[in-house]
């Protein structure tokens, strides 16, 4: 009886986390890039919103351009972007007057600043249309 040894157990414990880690820290960082996407979908949702405000509410003093102009600085603010990153498009449905309606979208390549740059860039898209008050 004295041939049966228990077996050694030391080391199982560092083994298990170096197979463990990597998988968790992937997750972690997936999630955390899965948050910076939704983010920034929002952030393009908001500048839209202001842009649509401002160009519903100043009918009688803003341009399309300005229109733009609006949601592109707020977007590149927010989103802390290069400039040129956020491409912005103002539309009149039929002419930009009092009860029409006017649309603006705005478009964003999105990349993952995490996970390398392996993975290609996503396009993220915001519009939204509003009726012209004065």
């Amino acid at each position: 009886m004295s041939g049966w040894r228990r077996p050694d157990r030391r080391g199982t414990a560092a083994i298990e986390f170096a197979l463990a880690f990597p998988v968790l820290l992937l997750a972690f960082l997936a999630v955390f890039e899965l948050y910076r996407l939704v983010a920034a979908q929002r952030t393009l949702d908001y500048a839209v919103d202001l842009a649509l405000r401002y160009g519903a509410v100043n009918s009688a003093s803003a341009s399309a351009g300005q229109i733009g102009q609006v949601v592109t600085t707020a977007a590149t603010a927010l989103l802390g972007s290069a400039d040129g990153a956020v491409v912005s498009t103002v539309g009149f449905s039929p002419s930009y007057a009092p009860g029409n309606i006017l649309t603006v979208s705005v478009r964003y390549a999105w990349t993952p600043a995490l996970l390398g740059t392996e993975f290609p860039p996503v396009t993220l898209t915001g519009s939204g249309s509003i009726t012209v008050q004065n």
